[in-house]
């Protein structure tokens, strides 16, 4: 079994290598998506809020009252006229698909992406083994 390569081998290893290096260079990647907080309230969409502004805002409906902040590029519950808090004690959230629930005032805010491919932020979805 004769395995040598000959000149035309190499030229041809080549080719490949170049067209392989000027295809991943010259198409463009999508632009990164911006992160964006959307806040939905008894089931329907409140408001979407860029992540990247600070903002102050208050939902109240039918009685219950809540208060959302962003700043610097993180949201949290600011406030919460319901018994358990629990919305309020989520803490901050900053990426793609975390979420805070207050279910006694039905209010979910989460952050999502917006734009052109997958998974817009580069953030890892699952790990699977």
């Amino acid at each position: 079994m004769n395995l040598s390569l000959r000149k035309a081998d190499f030229l041809l290893f080549f080719i490949f290598a170049a067209a392989a290096l000027i295809s991943a260079v010259s198409f463009p990647r999508p632009a990164a998506g911006k992160r964006m907080v959307r806040i939905i309230s008894y089931g329907e969409e409140y408001g979407t809020y860029p992540l990247e502004t600070d903002a102050e805002i208050e939902i109240a409906r039918e009685g219950h009252r809540n208060v959302v902040i962003i700043r610097d590029g993180i949201v949290h519950m600011d406030y919460s006229n319901c018994k358990n808090q629990i919305c309020v004690h989520t803490g901050e959230i900053s990426d793609k698909g975390e979420t805070i629930v207050c279910l006694p005032n039905y209010v979910i805010v989460e952050i999502i992406g917006t734009g052109e491919g997958g998974d817009e932020d580069g953030s890892v979805d699952a790990i699977v083994k």
